[in-house]
């Protein structure tokens, strides 16, 4: 059985995981957010049936005093976000009287310590015991998902694993100490955003689209092996989108997919479809200057991007062939 007590000794990270994984047991898809960009969101959780979406957002509050009006205010302001139909605040202590008056200004639902100890004895009635042993959250990897690969990996100087499931990549950081071992979800891919992958001599790439286009660099171990079982699954990711050439600048990255070309610079994202693609040209330079890849974009009148690459004959003969105009 599930108790309060339980709950208030595991680690406030551990327990938005528990909360994540509650809500998955529930039919919703969920994210955790990473720690340091969270921009307030614990966890963002989603359903989706015959076309009707819903989408809300959950903090995760493991406290043994009460949650006064202030953070409830604070949260309240989420649900104002871009396509946010509400907000979840799950605690395992309970909210003061101004508390749940500013809750019900907003529209939030507040899920108090009793409550979530009997949607978790609902829900995750076997996980308890198991829970408690750890004395950490639930392993995600617990869930009942298959896992056939793991692969050690370095992602923006830190070193973890990628661990794949036929649903997941997930990025996991373990912390090792002389007397104790813990393991930390720091981010989970969902494979239906997965558009492609790039190898070269130092890293490898994997595109991925789940709010926002992005390039994940990681240095592998064995970068072989891990596209090998990155493949065993593909089937399960198509998703009509096929990365066709990829390149990496100081500046960020440029991307040609069959649906779009995208370049990427330090968050800001600049997208021509190819639909609207008129040509590719090559822009020629003085003698000591590298050539220029021209795209040619047509809507109300041609406009003409100019791009710094490596090599302008394969970025134009890729995009014709994209184009299916080789």
């Amino acid at each position: 059985m599930w108790e309060i007590n339980q709950l208030l000794n595991t680690d406030p990270y551990d327990f938005e995981r528990l909360v994540a994984h509650l809500f998955e047991k529930m039919g919703y898809n969920t994210h955790s957010t990473q720690q340091s960009r969270d921009g307030g969101v614990d966890i963002e959780i989603s359903i989706d049936n015959f076309g009707l979406s819903h989408r809300w957002l959950v903090q995760a509050k493991r406290y043994s005093g009460p949650v006064g009006v202030k953070e409830v205010r604070e949260y309240g302001s989420l649900s104002y976000r871009e396509n946010v139909d509400g907000v979840i605040i799950v605690t395992t202590s309970s909210f003061t009287g101004e508390g749940r008056k500013e809750g019900a200004k907003h529209n939030l639902k507040l899920i108090e310590g009793p409550l979530l100890t009997e949607m978790l004895n609902h829900y995750c009635t076997d996980e308890g015991e198991s829970f408690h042993r750890k004395g950490r959250g639930v392993d995600v990897l617990e869930t009942g998902e298959e896992v056939f690969g793991r692969h050690s990996a370095t992602i923006e100087g830190n070193r973890i694993w990628l661990v794949l499931t036929k649903k997941h990549i997930y990025f996991e950081k373990i912390t090792a100490t002389l007397f104790s071992k813990k393991k930390e979800l720091i981010r989970r891919i969902d494979a239906s955003s997965i558009i492609g992958l790039k190898q070269d001599t130092n890293s490898l790439y994997i595109v991925i689209d789940e709010k926002n286009p992005e390039v994940l660099a990681l240095s592998i171990r064995e970068p072989k092996s891990f596209a090998e079982n990155l493949e065993l699954f593909r089937p399960s990711f198509l998703r009509g989108e096929t990365l066709l050439k990829l390149e990496k600048e100081k500046k960020g990255c440029l991307v040609l997919t069959n649906r779009r070309f995208l370049m990427m610079d330090k968050g800001n994202i600049e997208t021509i479809r190819l639909k609207d693609i008129a040509g590719a040209e090559i822009e020629k330079q003085g003698i000591l200057q590298k050539d220029k890849l021209a795209i040619l974009e047509s809507k109300e009148s041609i406009t003409r991007h100019i791009y710094d690459v490596e090599n302008a004959s394969d970025w134009r003969e890729a995009i014709l062939k994209g184009l299916g105009k080789e």
